[in-house]
């Protein structure tokens, strides 16, 4: 009896299944109407389709990151349903007799055939539902799925291509400038950042701060793509001028305590999706030269400064390089970029300056609005213009005297930096100044007193030296740490400073049971520090036993273990001073000595065409920023007098006199050696152009090695005596190998005896050799003195002009600014290496005057430097006091 009501039942069903698909099938729009009846929705009761913005993909394959969609704060997003559907009345449910015709589309549909919509791409499944009972949140529409474009910054923040956070502890904070009217409007912030995937979400955060008032803050979970987070700023955080934005990362590791693993943490942030967004777009900047900082950079960190004027290069150079100077220290660019168009150019992007220069008859061709006011007064004003956009500044009058009077008025500017080096714009706060001795404490470096619970601290700091810094061999400077740890910290723990990038000294933990340090000191030899910036930064390595257990949850935050007062101070005590040439390090603290009273600098240029006149006007506008006022130029000089006064040589080497790369110590085979264009620089992979370097220098190096490379390049064809070849490869294996091994041996006691070695001792020092670059350098900067010796030669040049213009924005960058030293330099855009020669030989110029103390340190610091001259000068000492005590002693002695 069970077993035929079973097959009734069952035939019932089937007769039930067939009806409905027989309506199904004579009126397709009623599936359609049915709640949840889309393919893959699953039934009224429960929802098993994928989260909203899944796409199809192929089965096995790994799910794609589900990315949230930016919302703006205190609206919905329109057309997008909940994730979790609200429960909804009884009354309002689908029967169950309903829900097999949901299943109706699926059974006819044919397989693998997934709708596309109007965009190419798979279209969006509905939320996944995990309410049991309630009905499929109605799918979005085709125009609803369609991807939209994340909203944009109308202004960039980042003032660098690239900044990443390292480590468990890590901030960075800089300044920008705002005007009046972008301060009163409503404004939202937005950041976006991508994370390593061993980041903890739970215990890793990312915080923004603007003027001290938290804007967003937020767990860092992005290690997939670079997530998107609106936030409102406050109204009244913004101010008229300058503004402090402070960036601060705590991360935490997964899964591993050791303290190599804190070098894995790593958050990128996203510079195009970083920025201020504006209700209504950005405001227009208008008005004097004060609002001239609020310009801004685009997406990476540059600055582009697009000059505008008639004429030939080589009538509208002087005024485009003065012009450059004062919009560089006006407007306090982080990484300025200089172009120059003839005439009409296109709407200006974001980060861009648009500078028209000529006078008011000649405004109509360079602009579609020009100044009426320009045909009655000079003026220097920024205005909006239909053809370039905004802003754009017009240095203009009714004369020629007149546009240069407006140039003057832009030049009238000089940066404070008798204190300080004005870096806030790229790095905040200003680094300090230490023209003598002076001592700061870690607070006034921006460095606040931190509480640490996890295994690697550190912090960073700047600060700055005079260009006549000179200590090379001698002093040091003193940090006085004001730092406590718990009886977790076991020793074997230690304190590192690094400077410019190099370990300078260390401190290890040799304590148990805890300890506090009071201005315990730290020496920091001199000769790690260079004139100019110079990048500090302190680091603790804690060891302790949890973390050598490493239990489940040790990565977790826990007590503190370790705390750094604000209250530590960095000393220096007073050093010589005296400028040295050649000394690219001196150029790039204070545009040394182009700043030093006298004529002019002339300025040579290559070609007369906008691109060499671009690059000069890049470099020059970094060096007025250094030099914190213009410099004063001759952009004609008379060949007859370069010998006698300060020069600059920019140009492609092509165009380069032999005489000028002689004088800077460039070798003039460069010329043929030096092939690579800039296409293939950046085409090329950096680990192929390491390998293609040094087999360059490898077979150079064997070149003018003697008969060494000679055999070398020799085939074996013309080595038909056996017994020759023999006895040559054995006297030049076995000779050379033990008298290296001697000199090896003997160079290694100097060292670890009196820390001197072959290189310190300078025994070729009046050997002069010429540079040669690296194949696949982007651009050179050399120097030397001129043919007379009265005066200074830089030579800054490239491959091409197109190549020099390419790389001199990354030249005057800071991260590669600050590393520019030695007689020569040779940078590789596509690695971003720079290779340094080391000066041989140089000479002095007084920039102080010459007191008994600081002959005293000048003294001390070149005969620690040239040893050779100190050993024979203490030689010639002792002798002529022996001799003459021999000979006091033989009158007025008695035999004994």
């Amino acid at each position: 009896m069970r077993t035929r009501r079973s097959l009734h039942a069952l035939a019932g069903t089937l007769a039930l299944g067939a009806a409905l698909l027989g309506t199904l099938a004579a009126d397709p729009a009623a599936a359609q109407q049915s709640p949840g009846s889309g393919a893959g929705q699953g039934t009224g009761l429960f929802q098993m389709t994928p989260p909203l913005g899944g796409a199809a993909r192929a089965p096995g394959s790994a799910p794609p990151p589900v990315s949230v969609p930016m919302i703006a704060p205190g609206a919905a997003a329109p057309g997008t349903p909940s994730a979790v559907a609200q429960p909804r009345p009884p009354a309002a449910q689908a029967p169950f007799a309903q829900a097999p015709a949901a299943l109706a589309p699926a059974l006819e549909a044919p397989a693998a055939q997934p709708s596309q919509t109007e965009g190419g791409g798979a279209p969006a499944a509905a939320p996944f539902q995990m309410v049991p009972g309630q009905p499929a949140a109605p799918a979005a529409t085709t125009a609803a799925r369609q991807p939209v474009a994340p909203p944009r910054p109308d202004r960039y923040i980042i003032p660098q291509q690239r900044m990443v956070f390292a480590g468990e502890v890590a901030s960075r904070a800089f300044v920008i400038y705002a005007t009046q009217e972008e301060a009163a409007r409503q404004a939202t912030f937005l950041l976006s950042y991508l994370n390593a995937v061993v980041v903890m979400p739970e215990s890793s955060r990312i915080r923004v701060t603007i003027n001290g008032q938290a804007v967003v803050e937020t767990p860092i979970s992005s290690s997939q793509e670079p997530s998107r987070i609106a936030a409102p700023i406050p109204r009244g955080t913004l101010r008229a001028g300058a503004n402090l934005i402070r960036i601060e990362v705590t991360q935490r590791h997964r899964t591993d305590c050791a303290v190599t693993a804190s070098y894995e943490l790593w958050t990128e942030i996203n510079n195009e999706g970083t920025g201020i967004a504006y209700a209504g777009g950005r405001p227009t900047i208008l008005g004097g030269l004060d609002d001239l900082a609020a310009i801004g950079f685009d997406a990476r960190g540059a600055t582009n400064i697009r000059v505008i004027t008639p004429g030939s290069v080589e009538n509208s150079s002087p005024r485009v390089l003065r012009a450059i100077q004062g919009l560089a220290l006006r407007g306090l660019f982080p990484n300025p970029a200089v172009t120059i168009a003839d005439g009409a150019a296109g709407p200006a992007p974001t980060g861009t300056l648009n500078v028209v220069i000529g006078s008011a008859a000649e405004l109509p061709r360079l602009m579609a609005n020009p100044m009426a006011e320009a045909r009655q007064r000079p003026v220097a004003n920024l205005v909006e213009d239909s053809r370039l956009g905004t802003p754009t500044l017009v240095l203009s009058g009714p004369t020629a005297a007149d546009v240069d009077r407006a140039i003057d008025r832009l030049n009238d500017f000089v940066l404070n930096q008798t204190d300080a080096i004005q870096t806030a714009t790229s790095f905040a706060p200003n680094a300090p100044l230490f023209n003598g001795a002076r001592t700061v404490r870690l607070a006034e470096l921006g460095v606040t007193t931190q509480e640490f619970s996890g295994r690697r601290l550190r912090v960073e700091f700047q600060i700055a030296l005079p260009a006549d810094f000179f200590a090379e061999f001698y002093g040091n400077a003193t940090l006085l740490l004001d730092v406590a740890f718990t009886a977790a910290v076991r020793p074997g723990s230690h304190v590192d400073v690094y400077v410019n990038q190099q370990i300078a000294s260390n401190l290890p933990i040799t304590t148990r049971g805890g300890g506090l340090m009071q201005h315990q000191p730290m020496q920091i030899p001199l000769r790690n520090f260079r004139p100019g910036i110079n990048h500090l930064w302190l680091e603790v390595v804690l060891d302790t036993e949890s973390d050598a257990r490493c239990l489940p949850g040790a990565t977790l935050p826990g007590d503190s273990r370790f705390v750094l007062f604000d209250s530590t101070e960095f000393a220096m005590e007073n050093f010589a001073r005296i400028g040295t040439v050649p000394n690219l390090a001196a150029l790039t603290a204070d545009a040394f000595p182009y700043g030093l009273a006298g004529p002019p600098t002339a300025v040579v240029l290559a070609r007369q065409n906008a691109t060499t006149l671009a690059t000069a006007a890049t470099l020059l506008a970094r060096l007025a920023r250094a030099h914190g006022r213009p410099l004063p130029l001759d952009v004609s000089p008379a060949a007859a007098t370069l010998g006698e006064r300060n020069a600059l040589f920019i140009g492609d080497i092509d165009q380069i006199p032999a005489s000028v790369l002689d004088q800077v110590g460039i070798s003039a085979s460069t010329r043929s050696n030096w092939v690579v264009s800039a296409g293939d620089d950046a085409a090329a992979g950096t680990d192929n152009a390491d390998n293609y370097d040094g087999v360059l220098e490898r077979f150079r190096a064997r070149q003018s090695g003697g008969t060494g490379g000679a055999a070398t390049a020799a085939g074996t064809a013309d080595d038909t005596n056996t017994p020759e070849v023999y006895e040559r490869w054995r006297n030049a294996v076995q000779n050379t190998g033990a008298l290296r091994a001697l000199a090896d041996s003997f160079e290694g006691w100097l060292k670890r005896t009196f820390s001197i070695s072959f290189e310190s001792l300078r025994i070729n020092q009046g050997q002069r050799t010429l540079y040669e670059p690296p194949p696949r350098t982007s651009v050179l900067m050399a120097q030397g003195n001129s043919p007379n010796d009265a005066a200074v030669w830089t030579l800054v040049t490239g491959r091409t002009s197109e190549t020099l213009a390419g790389g001199m924005t990354q030249l005057v960058s800071d991260r590669t600014w600050n590393r520019i030293g030695g007689q020569a330099v040779a940078l590789q855009s596509a690695s971003g290496e720079v290779e340094r020669r080391e000066v041989n030989s140089h000479r002095f110029i007084v920039t102080t005057p010459l007191s008994i103390a600081n002959i005293r340190m000048i003294s001390a610091n070149w005969l620690s430097t040239n040893i050779v001259p100190y050993a024979l000068m203490l030689m010639i000492v002792s002798l002529v006091l022996g001799i003459t005590t021999f000979l006091m002693l033989r009158r007025l002695g008695r035999p004994s």
